[in-house]
């Protein structure tokens, strides 16, 4: 069994290019800049979005841009003129989603008081057990 599936977030570091194959297909790469816990490093994947995926990327995103990617990981490999043996990690593209909005676009509070998810009058259960262990 096998299972190939990669969640990263991260901005775009620059807008992405969009190119057609010979039977009308659309791909559109770009990379992704995505910070490591912390420490202040980034890595930048590489990302391929095909078809529909593909246009809504070349529409929507720009550099900068926040988002989500789920996909797969593909390793390319070739081999160079001189005989060298090259790969190159990138994700295939299965979903993308905006992670935040873009620039000029209305205007979007970013949190949300506690106050107005939760009702803070909302009745106490009494018998919650003072403990931390499930209840089962």
């Amino acid at each position: 069994m096998s299972y190939n599936k990669v969640v990263l977030v991260g901005r775009l570091t620059r807008d992405p290019e969009t190119k057609q194959t010979l039977d009308g297909n659309l791909i559109t790469t770009f990379t992704l800049a995505v910070n490591r816990a912390n420490n202040g490093e980034a890595d930048f994947i590489r990302i391929v979005a095909f078809r529909k995926l593909a246009e809504l990327a070349h529409t929507y995103l720009q550099k900068g841009r926040m988002v989500l990617v789920e996909g797969k990981l593909r390793i390319n490999k070739w081999k160079t003129n001189d005989g060298q043996s090259r790969s190159t990690p990138e994700i295939w593209a299965d979903n993308i989603v905006f992670v935040d909005t873009k620039k000029g676009d209305r205007d979007v509070q970013d949190e949300i008081p506690y106050e107005d998810v939760f009702d803070t009058d909302a009745e106490i259960v009494d018998n919650i057990p003072d403990d931390d262990e499930p209840p089962f």
